[in-house]
Formats: C-alpha cells, sequence, structure tokens
C-alpha cells in the first residue's frame, strides 16, 4: 500500500502476552513491603557496644577496666546520648562512681561523679584521718600535701613530707568502733574522714606504710602553691 507523502506511518508492536494492571500493581505492593520489612528488621536489629557493669560497683569507687564488660544494646532517644559505648571504655577507667551500678546494668554519664580523673601512672588510695584535723571545707580537686609522723608524742618523734602534693578524689566520713580496750589508734571511737587521693604510682608503697605505721596529716595547699617546698 502506498504512503502519501508527509504522513508517517505507525508501527505496531505486538506483546507475546498481556500485561494485567491489576496483577502488576500487587506484585509492586508486595516489593514495596518487603523492603519496608527488611528496613525495619535492620532498625529494630541495629545495636550498638556499650559499658556494661561486670560487677557491682560501689558509690566512690574508681573504676578499673576488669569492672566493665562490652554487651549490645539498642539505643533510643535520649538513652543514645547517655550511655557510654565502648569508644568510651578507656575515659571511663579511671572516674569515679557517683552511685551504684549493679552487675549487668548499662553505664550511663550519670553514674560517672564529676571531678578529677586518674592519670595514666596514677592510683588512688584512701587515707583515713581523724575528721578534726583536716579543713572543714576540703573537697575534691583540692591540692593538698601528706606530712607522716613517726613516734607521735615522744621525744624522738620527727615529721617528715610524705608527699609533695596530691589531688583529692573523694572524701567520706564514717564512725569508728573501739573494738577493744586495749586499742592504742588515737582513731578508735572518733569520727575518721577517709580521704581518697590521686597519687603517683611509685608513692603508693610508702604512703601505705607510712599509713599503717605513722599519724598522717593533710595539708590543703592554697590554689597559688604548687608544694609545700621552697
Amino acid at each position: 500500500m502506498a504512503v502519501l507523502p508527509g504522513v508517517r506511518r505507525r508501527a505496531s508492536v505486538a506483546f507475546p502476552f498481556r500485561v494485567d494492571r491489576r496483577m502488576l500493581a500487587g506484585v509492586l505492593l508486595v516489593v514495596v513491603s518487603l523492603a519496608g520489612g527488611l528496613l525495619l528488621w535492620r532498625s529494630a536489629t541495629d545495636t550498638t557496644p556499650i559499658l556494661i557493669a561486670a560487677r557491682d560497683i560501689p558509690p566512690g569507687h574508681v573504676i578499673q577496666r576488669d569492672d566493665l564488660r562490652i554487651g549490645e544494646a539498642r539505643l533510643d532517644g535520649s538513652l543514645a546520648s547517655m550511655a557510654l559505648t565502648e569508644a568510651d571504655l578507656e575515659a571511663a577507667v579511671g572516674r569515679m562512681t557517683s552511685t551504684t551500678i549493679h552487675a549487668g546494668e548499662m553505664v550511663v554519664y550519670p553514674d560517672l561523679a564529676s571531678g578529677p580523673v586518674l592519670g595514666a601512672d596514677e592510683v588512688a588510695v584512701t587515707i583515713p584521718v581523724a575528721a578534726d584535723t583536716i579543713y572543714p571545707g576540703m573537697r575534691p580537686t583540692d591540692e593538698v600535701a601528706l606530712l607522716a609522723t613517726s613516734t607521735a608524742g615522744r621525744p624522738e618523734s620527727t615529721t617528715v613530707t610524705l608527699l609533695d602534693r596530691a589531688t583529692v578524689f573523694a572524701i567520706g566520713l564514717e564512725r569508728r568502733v573501739i573494738r577493744s580496750s586495749t586499742s592504742n589508734d588515737p582513731n578508735d571511737g572518733a569520727t575518721v574522714a577517709n580521704i581518697t587521693l590521686a597519687v603517683p604510682r611509685s608513692e603508693a608503697e610508702a604512703i601505705a606504710h607510712a599509713v599503717a605505721n605513722a599519724t598522717i596529716t593533710v595539708v590543703l595547699l592554697a590554689p597559688q602553691e604548687t608544694s609545700l617546698q621552697p
């Protein structure tokens, strides 16, 4: 058949089968449902490595590495900004707890007390002293010096500077009870201040020996002072 000039001929394409629009809509609906379900499943199983207490941790405790373990949890809402994750492990070690953290509980930032942090070469040492021998306004982050007096009350008694400077980590009070009528401990039966200090690891042994064998005096340093030495 002749084609008139200027007239385009339409080409017709024959499909081997007829497309059912309802079937196509059903297939698309199934695909969308599967994709949505996959996204929902991934969201529900998206967990974050977090820090968990490996044992009961009391308040005022300086956290050690074996106090913590790594767990998995899904963090939603405000919990995401409060929880300590695996990336916070090194920063958490050396911090002091502000409350009891029970074994298996997630560690969150409010569980950590604000204050000084132990350095890489520091340890926390607790020194019991008579409460009436320390400055009543002493608080964590204050700088102090330690004096040790041997054979107190005797002519041969001497006092030396045990530690030139240390940072107060925490202060707690307790009431000591006399256990024996022959006790020579002047702190027995008195209110005792347990002062926890951040001290160099190399000084810990000497401090422990002095605590057991001498009378310790904690001297508060003024902010502008760096030590008792001239």
